[in-house]
């Protein structure tokens, strides 16, 4: 186990696991977004929750049949997993009100890492006095 781990309970690796999820997401509205007048594209979309559950839980990992093959991360292989099943056409007010959300959620995450990170920075200078 890391060491931040330790130090935080879990919440650095959490977190990275969010932000990767909240990025992965991030590029599908916008890909759904550019898509919004391609005839015949559907919105694609994953729930951020079942892909945490499963990234957390590592429930997402596939059996390695030769050990050179590469191991999938949870996240990558959750997303592919976790598809809407919706096939609906692309709807902007929809995607433009996810990406709001999906953007200040990464940014929920970055400022609840970072203050993690000051407290120990603080931890650091004020044990030096």
């Amino acid at each position: 186990m890391p060491f931040t781990n330790k130090l935080f309970g879990g919440v650095v690796q959490s977190s990275r696991l969010a932000l990767d999820a909240r990025m992965e997401r991030q590029g599908l509205i916008q890909s759904n977004i550019a898509n919004l007048e391609t005839p015949g594209y559907v919105s694609q979309d994953f729930s951020f929750a079942a892909v945490m559950k499963s990234a957390m839980l590592k429930t997402g990992n596939l059996a390695r049949t030769d050990e050179q093959h590469i191991g999938l991360d949870p996240v990558t292989l959750s997303e592919s997993m976790e598809f809407s099943r919706d096939r609906r056409p692309v709807d902007l007010d929809e995607e433009m009100q996810k990406l709001s959300e999906n953007q200040l959620m990464f940014q929920v995450t970055t400022k609840i890492l970072g203050n993690k990170f000051d407290g120990l920075k603080m931890a650091i200078d004020e044990g030096g006095k």
